[in-house]
């Protein structure tokens, strides 16, 4: 299978000597790793790359810069591809305090230093929505009237899943493009989570596609594109008809053993790097 790869020719980072590439002011060649170098019929020779570049942008690109903006497009390409995260958080109903610590928990996500781009909050108590709704428009603003960053959504369900990961399944519809965080009531998040993420896999470029949770659910940190591809905890069918019924960490956890990268991560190893 055709392994996706980035040409750097016509890239605005890319830095020639003579029409042949010698270095990217990202320092992406040397992270990312050289396939070989092509040369193109104008004479101009650039590197393709081992992997795919998501920094990759054309000179247009410049033109759509304010001043401040094209005085480091380096700094500017970096913010665009911060990690976007949304949170999938399981309301503890049980919890006589359940709101209370609802509202540590989204405290604690809005002191990131970019806003979440969705919130969902599985409830098993429908009771409990009308006080969960006052919160979101306390840390996010009225979605009908005001123009919020953040959109949030209260998933209802008649009962707490018999497998806690089953309510990452349940509350998936309303995921966007971009990494999720799964939670519980009451878990307050450091506000250099992100940042750290960020750091991993647009600086340092390692290959992460999950953080591994603290005890099967809460915690874990994955794409969402993932979680699509692999059905969830739901059933799994792959193209050559094989049928995979595990839940979603596990699938993940085997795809993981087949490769040459460390795609999973503890958090003692994500606060480490």
């Amino acid at each position: 299978m055709n392994k996706l790869q980035t040409f750097c020719d016509g890239c605005v980072f890319a830095q020639y000597s003579n029409d042949i590439q010698d270095g990217c002011t990202l320092n992406r060649p040397q992270k990312l790793g050289v396939d070989k170098t092509v040369k193109k019929e104008e004479g101009k020779t650039s590197y393709l790359l081992e992997r795919v570049c998501n920094v990759h942008r054309p000179k247009e690109w410049l033109d759509f810069l304010g001043f401040d903006q094209a005085m480091n497009p380096e700094e500017e390409v970096l913010q665009e591809v911060f990690p976007k995260m949304g949170y999938l958080i399981r309301l503890d109903t049980s919890n006589e305090h359940a709101i209370q610590e609802l509202e540590s928990t989204l405290t604690s996500i809005t002191k990131h230093k970019v806003s979440p781009g969705y919130v969902v909050v599985v409830n098993d108590s429908v009771e409990f929505n009308e006080e969960v709704w006052t919160l979101f428009v306390k840390f996010f603003g009225d979605q009908e009237t005001d123009n919020v960053e953040t959109l949030y959504h209260i998933v209802q369900v008649t009962e707490t899943p018999e497998k806690v990961e089953n309510i990452m399944d349940a509350a998936f519809q309303h995921a966007q493009n971009g990494w999720i965080m799964t939670l519980t009531s009451g878990d307050v998040i450091d506000k250099d989570v992100s940042s750290i993420l960020h750091k991993m896999i647009n600086i340092d470029m390692k290959q992460i596609v999950l953080v591994e949770p603290i005890d099967g659910y809460n915690r874990m940190i994955f794409p969402a594109y993932l979680f699509k591809f692999l059905n969830g905890n739901k059933v799994k069918v792959f193209q050559d008809e094989i049928v995979d019924g595990r839940k979603f960490l596990d699938k993940v956890k085997d795809a993981a053993k087949r490769t040459k990268s460390d795609t999973l991560i503890t958090w003692e190893k994500f606060y480490a790097s």
